[in-house]
């Protein structure tokens, strides 16, 4: 009997573990952007350039969501790297959210294992 609990016990600090470095992700202070960063070939407008016929002009672009809405807003060249990595630091952060949810799924089920484990048989 002793050594199921020490198992249990074993599972349950692995997942506190998990849960440590999940918060570490979670709680951080880097910023994050919520929306999405990609590059496009657009057209220029002028009728004269050769992106008249087919788009060559490469744009960075920034799709959010503001009030419900979807929004779309050109990012400068300069300030495009740092928005990337923003948005994939708020990609990384949903992963970890959705992983701490699912760790606690699992710890809740050990503890009440752990629980029945150790309940008096009545007869």
């Amino acid at each position: 009997m002793g050594r199921s609990i020490g198992k249990g016990r074993a599972a349950l600090e692995n997942l506190w573990r998990r849960r440590k470095e999940l918060l570490e992700i979670l709680l951080a202070e880097t910023p994050v952007l919520v929306g999405t960063v990609y590059d496009t070939l657009r057209k220029c407008g002028n009728p004269t350039c050769r992106c008249a016929e087919r788009p060559t002009h490469r744009q960075t672009l920034l799709l959010f969501k503001k009030a419900g809405r979807r929004r779309c807003r050109f990012v400068r060249q300069e300030d495009a790297a740092a928005l990337r990595g923003a948005a994939q630091r708020y990609r990384q952060w949903r992963m970890a959210l959705r992983d701490f949810h699912t760790l606690q799924s699992r710890e809740r089920g050990l503890l009440k294992g752990q629980i029945l484990k150790r309940a008096i048989a009545l007869k």
